[in-house]
């Protein structure tokens, strides 16, 4: 896999009284990375720790040259048909969807090709209620695992879908942690289960303020290549804001601007070193705008991982088409046996 070098900047964001107008970077289509509300007052939970109560800026640990290996896992999952049949014996109703997921790795060092890892795909039919029905197999390879949820709410099948992506994301990056890579995963740490492993959650999105209005003021100030203080998230994490990439004059104050996580429990002192390492890699692979409409947060690692995978997944109108097969298989036994 073929990495391009980041662009070159014409505006560092330190200065927003060039336009009087800012656009969004993202694509349309993708919505905007700031949603936050203009009245959030910041989370309670969130405390500023490396200076004090004074939010700083600082640039990452950067090398000539290679860096050190780093994994970048990302996961895809797709809606391939909704599904209904009627529970045995009380006729009722019951939803369900077939879909795919995948997940895997990007390795890369700075110095070499960089190349995928750890591909995988799994096909699931899931069922709202109690009865997990199983759908045939189809000639072409295609066949499905069955799961049912205790929930009769229209959009869980897709929603246990997404559940699942994401926690096999987290046994890939823990795997690939325990193999002494630096790994950064495409999202928050939810799903990661240890809390002992230096996986670095990367944040595109921003929902809410978490500092207090006035530092949260300053994070659009941050340079290209710099972060902020590192602050402590509930018990569980800590975090900063990074400035992954420069942008224009006219792109939006938090335009390029992602959120890094790391567990608490290596200490303050291993968490830093930890950022500074990430924070001096990520800029080399900030997204390219006319490759892909969420640069430059989309790294360009995961965003080839994405098209990877959902090539791995096949085709959509084939997938939709084996699921409608299996359900005429059905049909065609249950009136054989009547």
């Amino acid at each position: 896999m073929l990495l391009h070098p980041a662009p070159k900047h014409v505006y560092d964001g330190a200065d927003m009284t060039g336009a009087s107008v800012f656009v969004e970077d993202w694509a349309a289509t993708y919505g905007s990375p700031y949603l936050v509300a203009g009245d959030d007052e910041g989370r309670s939970d969130v405390h500023l720790l490396e200076d004090g109560e004074r939010l700083a800026f600082h640039p990452g640990r950067r090398s000539l040259g290679g860096h050190e290996p780093i994994a970048f896992v990302d996961g895809v999952r797709r809606g391939e048909a909704a599904l209904y049949r009627y529970a045995s014996g009380s006729g009722e109703l019951v939803r369900g969807a077939a879909g795919s997921h995948a997940r895997g790795a990007v390795l890369a060092d700075g110095a070499h090709r960089a190349g995928f890892l750890e591909e995988s795909v799994d096909r699931l039919v899931i069922w709202t209620g109690d009865e997990a029905e199983p759908l045939p197999d189809v000639p072409g390879g295609w066949s499905w695992q069955v799961a049912a949820i205790r929930s009769d709410a229209p959009e869980a099948p897709l929603a246990e879908l997404q559940e699942r992506m994401r926690r096999e994301e987290a046994v890939l990056a823990e795997s690939l942690s325990d193999r002494g890579l630096l790994v950064l995963c495409d999202g928050p740490l939810s799903y990661v289960r240890s809390t002992d492993r230096p996986i670095v959650g990367y944040v595109k999105t921003h929902h809410r303020a978490l500092l207090e209005p006035a530092d949260h003021a300053r994070i659009p100030l941050l340079g290209p290549g710099e972060r902020t203080s590192v602050f402590g998230m509930d018990r569980t994490r800590y975090s900063c804001y990074l400035r992954i990439a420069p942008t224009s004059a006219v792109s939006g104050p938090w335009a390029g601007i992602v959120r890094l996580e790391v567990p608490q429990s290596a200490g303050l002192d291993a968490a830093i070193d930890t950022l500074d390492r990430v924070a001096g890699i990520l800029p080399a692979y900030a997204g390219i705008p006319h490759q892909d409409g969420r640069a430059p947060q989309n790294l360009q690692p995961v965003g080839a991982l994405e098209r990877r995978l959902r090539h791995l997944l096949g085709d959509a109108g084939l997938a939709a088409r084996a699921v409608r097969q299996a359900a005429w298989a059905m049909a065609r036994h249950q009136a054989a046996e009547e």
